[in-house]
């Protein structure tokens, strides 16, 4: 469509710094010469901008709004990337004229210049330095495509959208004022209702459904867009109001704001707005369920998301500072994370660390392990003291959890009776004995591995204790945890160090805490001797011949073999890797917990001392 005739010189300063990535500093000139080269669109929610495998060439430009970029199709539909405010489409096409690569739809209502191939290389000739910053353009997407950090892409725009009462002493304008002050000291956030926004408009309120009146709002809004870190829209009273169903189509981000003791049932609006055909947008939704001071625990989350499979969700206690600085750093991608290793008895070590963290006042959103990690990474997503905690757990563990070995060992060496019951006395007096993995105060995800697929499984519902013994079933050690019709076994099979699954929730700084393996002297005989020579070997004490893996010790190693083989890769992707010592301290030492803590403290409080500024 034609450039719009209004509000010419807006439109003319967000293309110049729309253009700065693509083509670098761009003057009046350029900008005369562009204006007349381009087509403006403007893009509903869910408009498909190009389709994967079309042969075209046009170069698009995001002006204000968000895209995103997918692969393939149906159930074979994979994400690839998001796109914001200056970010451009269609530049290694116009370089290599191959099919588009992708599908890239509007998550939102979004504004893009259009600049076909004759008109792109009719400005290239006028103003050939542009081509050298395309060219520098591409290089370092590629780069970064390449590179094992995710690009974050954090959302702008921020829609509160209720879909039952609010809880009592609970209003849109608290919520929203409470999130805004949580906002970076150096950024700017304005939280915008129909009222604030009407006096954006130069415009009688008689004209307000005016075709003119809503482009001059979307100019303005874009503008706002462009000058804040974050734009709050509070939808009116009414949900099926014009100005409410704006607020909905400009968000990246939609926030369903919901009383947790209600019925977790579709709203009317939901119905009608956001969900199935009729949806009005395709913003990400993340389900804010809030909760009264008194709740010691969120209870009943799996109701919830079951009726909204493409929704995140996070709890939030409306009085607490804490929660609201936990939300804004999620929606800023600022978001802690902290994940730790695979490791039995030794993983008390981590209960040390996370004490340290604490007292350093270092705030944790994101909680995720494998195997026994995962059971201290369960208790930490609790949001209890960390001294609560290492008592709680100190008490719990003092029954071994591998003591009940089996005399008919079909299964497993080890029962499991024991680890049931040291689980079920860990967790359910903190959560109730019904408790589901989306039933923490911090997200919280743990990994099993997939004994009847053969593959890695990131669990992040069903129940909370049995999940946790699913992923600590060590095989041949412990017998595995039926689920879902399928059998599982130790997450650290395929991954003990899960740090990779952190990065694909989106944590913007990554704390890893994993626990040295002590490994075996070299080997140094040809043939190994038989069991009574071995026996005898043990009995020697430090006379030692033979310096060779317990039968434990073998069959624990060996199941984890591949997950340590990935320990150095998963080390780059932390922004804080912390790797305990515990000599000494064996896989199954349940008594040594209190030595294995203090370890762990220590080595976090050295590393926080000596970690660069700013990477605390």
């Amino acid at each position: 469509m034609a450039s719009p005739t209004t509000d010419a010189v807006l439109l003319r300063q967000l293309l110049g710094e729309s253009l700065k990535d693509l083509f670098g500093t761009v003057d009046d000139v350029m900008l005369d010469a562009l204006l007349d080269r381009i087509d403006w669109i403007e893009a509903a929610s869910g408009t498909i901008i190009v389709n994967e495998g079309e042969q075209t060439d046009d170069l698009y430009c995001v002006i204000s709004g968000r895209l995103r970029a997918y692969s393939g199709t149906g159930e074979q539909r994979r994400f690839l990337s998001e796109m914001g405010r200056g970010e451009t489409i269609g530049e290694v096409a116009f370089f290599t004229r191959a099919a588009r690569s992708a599908t890239v739809i509007a998550v939102r209502d979004t504004l893009l210049v259009r600049m076909t191939r004759r008109n792109l290389e009719d400005i290239l000739q006028c103003f050939p330095r542009m081509l050298m910053n395309m060219a520098r353009l591409i290089a370092d997407r590629l780069t970064r495509s390449n590179s094992r950090h995710r690009v974050l892409r954090r959302p702008v725009n921020i829609c509160m959208w209720p879909i039952t009462g609010l809880p009592e002493g609970t209003s849109l304008d608290t919520l929203s004022c409470r999130l805004a002050q949580e906002v970076p000291a150096n950024e700017t956030a304005i939280i915008l209702t129909s009222s604030k926004a009407a006096t954006l408009i130069d415009l009688p309120e008689a004209q307000a459904q005016s075709v003119e009146y809503g482009r001059r709002l979307t100019r303005a809004l874009d503008e706002l867009e462009a000058r804040h870190a974050q734009v709050i829209y509070l939808p009116d009273a009414d949900l099926d109001s014009e100005w409410s169903r704006r607020c909905a189509r400009m968000a990246d981000r939609l926030l369903l704001l919901a009383d947790a003791s209600q019925s977790p049932e579709l709203s009317t609006s939901e119905l009608r707005y956001l969900t199935g055909e009729s949806r009005i947008t395709n913003a990400e939704q993340t389900l804010l369920l809030l909760h009264d001071e008194a709740v010691a625990n969120p209870s009943g989350t799996a109701l919830w998301l079951d009726l909204r499979p493409r929704a995140s969700h996070l709890h939030i206690r409306p009085k607490r500072r804490e929660d609201f600085g936990r939300l804004a750093r999620t929606l800023s991608e600022r978001a802690v994370g902290l994940v730790f290793g695979d490791g039995g008895a030794r993983c008390f070590a981590q209960l040390g660390a996370y004490k340290a963290m604490q007292e350093a006042g270092i705030e944790v959103d994101y909680v995720g392990g494998s195997s026994f990690g995962a059971v201290m990474a369960a208790l930490i997503a609790l949001d209890r003291p960390a001294d609560e905690l290492i008592a709680h757990a100190s008490e719990a563990f003092s029954v071994s959890p591998t003591g009940d070995i089996t005399l008919l060992p079909m299964l497993s060496l080890i029962k499991g009776g024991n680890l049931r019951d040291v689980f079920s006395l860990l967790f359910d007096g903190l959560t109730g004995p019904d408790a589901d993995l989306a039933d923490t105060w911090k997200t919280f995800y743990c990994i099993a591995g997939n004994y009847s697929q053969a593959r890695e499984t990131v669990l992040t519902r069903g129940h909370l204790v049995r999940s946790l013994r699913a992923s600590s079933a060590a095989p041949g050690l412990l017998p595995p945890v039926p689920m879902n019709g399928e059998l599982m076994v130790d997450g650290a099979t395929f991954n003990g160090f899960p740090v990779d699954v952190m990065m694909k929730l989106g944590a913007g700084s990554i704390y890893g805490v994993a626990l040295a393996r002590d490994l075996s002297p070299k080997c140094t005989v040809e043939e190994l001797p038989g069991g009574w020579k071995l026996l005898g070997d043990k009995l020697t004490g430090r006379r030692q011949e033979f310096h060779l893996p317990s039968l434990m010790q073998l069959m624990l190693n060996s199941a984890t073999l591949y997950s340590g083989s990935r320990l150095a890769q998963s080390r780059d992707l932390c922004d804080n890797f912390v790797e305990v010592s515990l000599r000494g301290v064996g896989l199954l030492d349940w008594h040594k917990r209190a030595y294995a803590i203090d370890a762990g403290y220590k080595r976090m409080c050295e590393h926080l001392q000596t970690a660069a500024p700013g990477a605390a």
